[in-house]
Parts: structure tokens; sequence; C-alpha cells
């Protein structure tokens, strides 16, 4: 358990300046940019689109690996799902 509580920590550290910068962003800002990558990536056939789409699975997974502690049994699987699904995605499109 300690190894956990260890990356838990770092994470947490490492996310402090990402995340002070996105709530200084105005608040519409991000979603737009997630829409417009989550777009972007099925609508771009090869590559670009599975980067696109990768980036949107990241920033979520980042998302969902900070509110982690907070969620219940079913939160924390519908957002493994949402991130595998947004991989799954990307493999396909990358291979379009």
């Amino acid at each position: 358990m300690g190894l956990f509580v260890t990356v838990r920590q770092t994470v947490e550290r490492a996310s402090l300046k990402p995340a002070a910068y996105l709530h200084h962003l105005p608040r519409w800002l991000p979603p737009v940019v997630v829409a417009a990558a989550f777009i972007g990536g099925l609508t771009v056939h090869g590559w670009i689109g599975a980067v696109l789409l990768l980036a949107v699975a990241a920033f979520l997974a980042w998302l969902a690996a900070l509110s982690w502690p907070a969620l219940g049994a079913q939160g924390r699987a519908m957002r493994v799902l949402a991130v595998a699904a947004l991989i799954a995605l990307a493999v396909w499109q990358g291979l379009r």
C-alpha cells in the first residue's frame, strides 16, 4: 500500500502547476478544446486522428487519477471504461 501512496503523492504534486494553469483559463476553454480534439480525432483518419484521441484519453485519465479517492466503485469503473474506449477508438483510427 505504501507504494501506491507514494505514487499518488507524486502525481498530485506533479499536477499542481497544470491544474493551477487550467484554473486560470476561461471556464469554457478546456471543454471546448477537449471536444474539438475528440471530434477531430474521430474525423481525421490515420495516426493524426489517433494522436488526438490519445490526447483526450490522457487528459481524462489524468482527471480520473486526481479524483480517484473521492469516487465510488461505479464512478471508477465508468472512468476506466471511458479511457479504455478512447484508447480503443485511437487504435482503430490509427489503423484506418
